[in-house]
């Protein structure tokens, strides 16, 4: 391996090793904030859409920073906030005649 090549494989091991950081400490987080069964559903959602994992784990810190967090969220919480957030808007469609 050239030089060039073992910079950007060091490079790309420093990146994983930041987002495998990053995912610790938002479980770490979770723990704290989530009681057992709340932390389960939220593991699930990790898995089938990251994207929303990530919004409710920020909603969540942010909701832990501002002071509005009053002991652990249940799973009736996390589902009603995951359920506020997927909500789409109906899209309808009208036929209009001449």
């Amino acid at each position: 391996m050239d030089e060039e090549e073992q910079e950007s494989a060091e490079t790309l091991r420093q990146k994983k090793m930041q987002q495998l950081q990053m995912e610790m400490q938002k479980k770490e987080l979770l723990r704290h904030m989530l009681d057992e069964s709340a932390y389960s559903r939220m593991m699930n959602v990790r898995i089938s859409s990251p994207q929303l994992y990530d919004k409710v784990v920020s909603s969540l810190a942010y909701a832990a920073q501002s002071g509005k967090m009053k002991g652990k969220f249940t799973d009736e919480q996390i589902h009603s906030l995951l359920v506020k957030m997927t909500v789409k808007p109906k899209t309808t469609i009208e036929f209009r005649s001449k």
